[in-house]
Order: C-alpha cells, then structure tokens, then sequence
C-alpha cells in the first residue's frame, strides 16, 4: 500500500530466495515448515511474502530472458536470477505494469486477492477483479478488450466511430453506451447489464441484445434464461461479498477466489443458503461471521478450513 513503509531489502531478499527454491521443484515437508516459520516470526516477513505470491502468480509471463533462466538454470545463473527476482519484488507492481505493457496491445493482471482500477486511452474505465488477465488492443476500426481470465466491471467511453467491444472464450459482447460487468467460467462467460444494453454473439449460435437490469450466462452454442443484475454483484470493488440465499458450497468457491487457502464444507451443508456482507480481504473475518451468523463451526486442517454444524 502506498502509506506503508518500504520492505528492508534483506527480508524481501529472504522472500525471492524463497520463491526461487519453489521454482526449482516442490518444496519437502522441512522446508515447508520452515517457510510457514519464517513467514510468521515477523509481520515484514509475512507482507514480503504476500508481495512474492503475487510475483508468482506472474512467473509465466516473466520477460522471456527472466523466463527462461528461470525455467532452466545452470548454478553459475541462479545468483544473477536471484538478483532479477529481487528486483521484480522490490519494483512491483509498477515496474511490472509497465513491462506488459510495451508488448503488442496492453495487457493487465491482477494477482489472486488484488483489484486494481484502470483509465484506458479513450476514457473507458475499467476494474479488475481478483486473479484477472484482460489484453486491450485500440485499432482504427475497433477497441477490443479480451478477457482471458477473472471479471472486469466496464464504463465505456463514447467514441462514435470504434465500437467497444470484449471477447471471451465463449463468444463477442459489443456495448451500445453502457455499463456492464463480464466474468469468464471455464466454459461460460456472464454478462451483467447496469445500464445501457450489450449486443452477443456466442461463437456457435445467433446474437442476443441484453438491456440494463438483466443478466446472462451463455457458452459458445446456447443461452441460459436471463436473470435480474443487481448492484450489489459488484460489491467486490469495495472489498465485500453482498448475497442473498447463497449455498454454502458456492459461498466458499466465492471466498476462495481472494485467497489461497483451501475451504471445504460438509457435504451435508452444500445447499445450505448463506445471506449476508462479508468481507472478501479478511477471510478469518468472513469465517468468524458466517459461524456465528448461520451457527457453523471452522477448524484448520491440513487440507484448509472446514465448515461443519
């Protein structure tokens, strides 16, 4: 964050030779033991940790020289890799952003529990939810963002003459003067329209118009009913989870979209509906609630956190 102080350089130091050692292979039951002491002997540890994870989710798209010492490194190259991953964790994020985007179009991640507002060339607001990749490429004729990864929340800019346009895996959405959010699935894309409407054209089916209040899931051959978009399915950007008669299964996929660690709830409990605001940043916080709110019981196992009566 920007008010807080500068990580000392040893500690964030420590962290990339942590992060180069799980580079080199899986980490052994000692070593792993030994990171979780390291991590928690010091808050600095634990928030140059946080950094390096983020770093890490980013590996594979390290630039191709960093890459690929990275990936296949002889001894005499590991201390010259050390000082790069060093330096990647000293500069992020804004050297990292800046890097992606001198390649072809623009490019934007967002490591998993980050989200980041950004002001496009034509106006265009956009927000990206956590773990997201969105490539933005403004041409003559068109500006088409794809999103590859993760959801965004769009307020487009008018530019009468380059429609907006945003691509999925599943098909094309061309906004006519709107406001809209657009999360890919692994086989579905959802669109949510809050004003305005957006024009789709799955890969394998004919075109829809979707108006402002409605909400659609469509793969690249059908379309499922629309249902009503709310306000409050946006929530995320404010660091909230709002829902109403959410099973408790899909409420853990949810929270594990902003962290690492590992939910599992009883299989009794799938269905069980969860209605509430919980907090997507805290996730001990958005435990504590759901346990006394809905009377469950959490306890940390070795596979991560199970939720039972």
């Amino acid at each position: 964050m920007s008010d807080q102080p500068p990580i000392a350089q040893a500690i964030l130091a420590q962290a990339a030779a942590w992060l180069l050692l799980m580079q080199e292979g899986p980490l052994t039951p000692a070593q792993q033991l030994e990171l979780e002491h390291w991590r928690y002997r010091d808050a600095e540890h634990e928030r140059a940790w946080n950094r390096a994870q983020r770093l890490l989710t980013r590996l594979g798209t390290l630039p191709p020289t960093l890459a690929r010492q990275t990936l296949v490194r002889p001894d005499s190259s590991r201390r010259t890799v050390l000082r790069s991953l060093l330096v990647l964790l000293g500069a992020a994020p804004l050297g990292w952003w800046a890097w992606r985007r001198n390649e072809g179009g623009t490019e934007y991640l967002t490591a998993l529990g980050e989200r980041r507002d950004v002001l496009l060339a034509d106006g265009t607001q956009v927000s990206l939810n956590s773990h997201s990749e969105l490539r933005v490429r403004f041409t003559a004729e068109q500006r088409l963002l794809h999103l590859r990864r993760g959801e965004i929340y769009i307020v487009t800019a008018a530019d009468p003459s380059r429609p907006l346009r945003v691509r999925t895996g599943q098909g094309l959405m061309q906004a006519l003067g709107t406001r809209f959010s657009v999360r890919q699935f692994p086989q579905e894309t959802l669109l949510a329209v809050y004003e305005g409407a957006v024009q789709v054209q799955p890969e394998a089916a004919g075109g829809v118009i979707v108006q402002a209040g409605s909400q659609l899931r469509f793969s690249r051959d059908r379309f499922d009913p629309l249902e009503d978009a709310r306000d409050a399915q946006l929530a995320w950007r404010n660091g909230l989870l709002i829902i109403d008669e959410m099973p408790l299964l899909q409420w853990t996929q949810e929270l594990m979209r902003y962290s690492d660690q590992r939910l599992v709830c009883d299989p009794a409990l799938a269905k069980l509906r969860v209605s509430g605001s919980f907090p997507i940043d805290d996730l001990p916080l958005a435990l504590a609630m759901l346990a006394q709110s809905h009377k469950l019981r959490t306890r940390s196992e070795a596979g991560g956190i199970f939720i039972s009566r």
